[in-house]
């Protein structure tokens, strides 16, 4: 599977603020804001000029492949190479507080972590500075705990792809963050959640991020097989519920609907074809919004 570099950023509110519920967005916003005028190389107002050689441009506005990836040439919008994953809560945050973030790098995002790091010292959520106070590493393995270390440690690292465990029986699978997942052109609700949907839609996602970040192209699998053998998992003990929030666009100047189903859902079956895709997708998340932190979930082995 793929090379990622999981790190976590954790910084000071220099000042008290008000979150949403999930404020993906907003560090989206602030890092993106960041970044491009910390980057940018090309003076450019709009759309980047150079997304092969730009930070901003690369992560924020990403290229389609040169390699020519039938699957890529299939849709508008290429995946980003990264997920940012907020580790905090919504609500109301003191001054002097500390909040989390988890960036993810897949692959050669990991070239521009110079520019990011630059650019993420100092940030600004909604009105709120806050400021970069130290840095982990979290190493995608099974025991490996968070490791403090320097911007320069940071850069030294390099992607791993993460170490996983053998495939069980059964799974409790936990939606952490809203997925926002369509199927026949309609979002997926809670009594119509599909894991078949669910688990093309991950393939789709890492496919295309493997050929964005990798200069052979996407992976080489039987992609029909795995969909005929993911229509074979059974669900069981579903607790599954619609967290519907909105989120606020400068730049179509209204809110966007953002709502997306949480909670859990047991999976049985023969789940062995299938583990490698869904272990690495805890760290890639699944549907809508996904580099901003939707669809984020872990997974649990059943005893």
């Amino acid at each position: 599977m793929l090379p990622i570099l999981p790190l976590q950023l954790t910084y000071r509110l220099e000042r008290s603020a008000q979150l949403p519920d999930y404020p993906d967005s907003l560090w989206r916003s602030a890092l993106g804001a960041n970044l491009r005028r910390h980057a940018c190389i090309a003076g450019c107002r709009r759309a980047c000029r150079l997304p092969r050689r730009c930070a901003y441009g690369y992560l924020f506005e990403t290229p389609r492949p040169q390699a020519g990836d039938q699957l890529s040439s299939q849709y508008s919008e290429q995946p980003h190479p990264y997920v940012l994953s907020p580790r905090h809560a919504g609500g109301k945050w003191a001054c002097g507080e500390s909040l989390a973030v988890g960036l993810i790098l897949i692959g050669t995002a990991h070239s521009h972590l110079a520019n990011l790091l630059a650019a993420s010292r100092n940030l600004r959520l909604r009105r709120a500075p806050i400021k970069l106070e130290h840095i982990e590493l979290c190493r995608p393995g099974l025991s490996a705990e968070p490791q403090s270390v320097t911007a320069g440690a940071a850069l030294d690292a390099q992607p791993q792809k993460p170490e996983q465990p053998p495939a069980p029986a059964a799974v409790r699978l936990y939606f952490e963050h809203p997925l926002r997942l369509r199927k026949d052109n309609r979002y997926l609700r809670p009594d119509s959640f599909d894991f078949a949907p669910f688990f093309t839609s991950l393939m789709r996602r890492i496919s295309m991020l493997a050929a964005t970040v990798s200069e052979e192209g996407g992976l080489q699998a039987d992609f029909a097989a795995l969909a005929d053998q993911a229509r074979g998992i059974n669900l069981s003990n579903p607790s599954l519920h619609w967290f519907d929030w909105h989120r606020y666009s400068a730049r179509q100047k209204k809110r966007i609907p953002m709502g997306g189903i949480t909670g859990q859902v047991d999976l049985a079956g023969d789940l062995a074809p299938l583990w490698p895709w869904l272990w690495i997708g805890q760290w890639l998340h699944v549907g809508k919004g996904a580099a901003m932190g939707l669809g984020r979930y872990r997974l649990e082995a059943l005893a």
